[in-house]
């Protein structure tokens, strides 16, 4: 018969963990509004169309570029028929031509109701999209509170579940960093303005957020 020392029999306990996700968030002021709009014509022909879009676009672009508004570009432009509402199944038909053109730009929100409101009175008549952003330096910093808070927070669970088993945290065996959110907000607006409208703008603040996983032996 064999013995084996008392240690060589004495099975290592398997390592206990405990999972837990930590959520943390910052907030951030938005400085800036980007808009997305432009100018729709009709014209009874193609070359009619375009050729009244030109004459209410050029003065818009121009105003912008007095303004002095920052990423100024081109982004859609478009020109397609416009069709009759035909009866008793008789085929649509042509009764004239639609061109617009989409300008991008970015402004400081404490000039964007002004600015917005100048563009519509140079020929603006479609607003597609407002979103505000901020800094990239200042959502970097936020991410990195937010992120800060997430690991207290699930340090925090961790705790207040060991303590209540009579356990003690040993070791942190893994760290998981789920994706930060940072979406810039977006506004709705009207898809057609007046020259008269009036459009307050509040930007609001962005709300960065971060989740952290930990696996904790105890």
């Amino acid at each position: 018969m064999t013995f084996l020392p008392a240690q060589a029999q004495e099975a290592t306990p398997p390592e206990r963990t405990l999972t837990v996700t930590g959520h943390g968030s910052e907030s951030v002021p938005y400085t800036d509004a980007i808009f997305n709009l432009g100018v729709q014509a009709d014209g009874s022909t193609a070359a009619e169309a375009q050729a009244q879009l030109r004459t209410q676009l050029n003065p818009l672009v121009d105003r912008l570029k007095q303004l002095q508004v920052q990423k100024l570009r081109t982004t859609n432009v478009q020109l397609y028929p416009r069709y009759n509402n035909p009866v008793n199944r008789e085929p649509a038909k042509v009764i004239g031509f639609t061109a617009s053109s989409n300008l991008s730009f970015q402004v400081p929100i404490a000039q964007a109701g002004k600015i917005l409101d100048s563009a519509v009175g140079s020929g603006a008549n479609v607003v597609q999209n407002l979103s505000f952003s901020a800094p990239d330096a200042q959502l970097d910093a936020a991410r990195s509170v937010a992120l800060s808070r997430a690991v207290a927070d699930a340090q925090a669970q961790a705790d207040a579940v060991l303590k209540s088993l009579n356990l003690t945290a040993r070791q942190v065996r893994s760290i998981q960093v789920g994706d930060t959110s940072r979406p810039p907000r977006p506004f709705a607006l009207a898809k057609t303005l007046s020259a008269d409208a009036s459009t307050p703008i509040e930007g609001g603040t962005a709300q960065v957020e971060a989740d952290v996983t930990l696996q904790i032996s105890y």
